[in-house]
């Protein structure tokens, strides 16, 4: 069973009215948030499943917007019904629009001694996870938060085995029965030719197809999956013990480029400008 993380046990008797919370495990961090939540809340770490614990919720795959804060603000309350707060969690998943960080920023501006905020935000870019972290969440945001990263621990081989690519993915949309095998033949005849981006685009439009089949309801699902499995190629090179330094900077221009896609950019567009820096 996972225990709370020291970082978090040791906020227990004078917690702050907001925290930041980051990590490179966004499933790990979610369940010490509401460990954290339900201890605040109860002095009871099991109770995850209750109006006083809120995960936020909306219906963009990618981001939280002004209308999801409000909601949270207006119509649920603040105040608790049955604990000592009402704990509020914004997952890592999911982003704050401009527009949701402003609103967010005029509530913890003014913080009520009944309500905790937890904004949670898991590192995508392999080389540098608790930046990318940070550079997700406003400054001003920042400034009135109590900030806590907590380190995991992934034991992560690189072998493209589906056991694996299934722990590396590490979020909400993935079935862990799914056989991957497939993309991964796929992605590791990549690995093998890197520059190749011919070859890249078609690995990029058979894994999509792949990635469809996994989930046809969601388009936007599937953009995930490609995005991280090209990521776990890129942490493939970086981890193998004889990278050189072109290898490192090949990788480093592959995950730009699936960060450009993640923010809507067309695939075809993005690996035609990749071809071009490669």
């Amino acid at each position: 069973m996972t225990t709370l993380n020291n970082s978090l046990l040791k906020e227990l008797d004078n917690p702050f009215h907001a925290y930041l919370i980051f990590s490179n495990a966004s499933t790990e961090l979610i369940s010490q948030a509401k460990k954290f939540a339900s201890l605040l809340a109860f002095d009871d770490e099991s109770i995850d499943s209750h109006p006083d614990i809120k995960v936020v919720e909306s219906e963009n795959l990618y981001t939280l917007g002004v209308d999801d804060i409000r909601d949270i603000i207006s119509k649920d309350n603040l105040s608790p019904l049955d604990g000592r707060y009402k704990v509020v969690i914004f997952p890592p998943l999911k982003s704050l629009t401009e527009e949701a960080s402003n609103a967010l920023l005029k509530t913890i501006e003014e913080p009520s001694e009944s309500s905790i905020f937890l904004i949670l935000s898991a590192g995508v870019f392999w080389s540098h996870a608790r930046d990318d972290s940070n550079n997700q969440i406003l400054s001003t945001i920042k400034s009135r938060c109590r900030s806590i990263y907590l380190d995991t621990e992934r034991d992560l081989k690189f072998d493209y085995s589906s056991e694996d690519f299934i722990k590396f993915l590490d979020n909400q949309y993935i079935d862990s029965n799914l056989n991957f095998k497939k993309m991964l033949i796929l992605l590791s005849e990549w690995k093998n030719d890197i520059k190749n981006l011919s070859k890249a685009f078609q690995i990029i439009n058979e894994c999509k197809k792949i990635h469809e089949e996994i989930d046809e309801q969601s388009s936007m699902t599937a953009n995930i999956l490609l995005v991280n499995s090209i990521s776990y190629l890129t942490n493939s090179l970086i981890y193998n013990s004889e990278i050189t330094k072109q290898s490192f900077r090949d990788a480093e221009a592959i995950e730009k480029a699936m960060l450009d896609i993640n923010l809507g950019m067309r695939p075809q567009t993005v690996f035609a400008k990749l071809s071009v820096e490669m």
